[in-house]
């Protein structure tokens, strides 16, 4: 099954993601194998405002510990997450 993993940034902290850029990085490369589809999320102004994932895994509790095992939620630089069952209806993430 896919999940939709979508982390919301809070404003104002950008210096402290950078300090956490490598591991992010590592938490992402960790996860390659169950990660559809990744990117990063930008607001009109062109600024980083947060990262959706579609991730493949058995439950939700399972694409939960994706989110929470990321620095970035673990350090609480996210105001808002979202998790949700992702069911494809047009196009494919395989």
């Amino acid at each position: 099954m896919h999940y939709l993993v979508a982390g919301i940034l809070k404003p104002g902290n950008n210096e402290r993601l950078v300090a956490l850029h490598d591991e992010f990085n590592d938490h992402i490369g960790q996860s390659s194998g169950n990660i559809s589809l990744f990117g990063l999320l930008r607001d009109r102004t062109g600024q980083r405002s947060g990262y959706l994932a579609f991730v493949k895994a058995k439950d939700f509790d399972e694409a939960e510990e994706f989110l929470k095992q990321s620095p970035f939620y673990q350090n609480e630089l996210y105001e808002r997450v979202e998790v949700a069952e992702f069911t494809p209806e047009v196009g494919d993430l395989e």
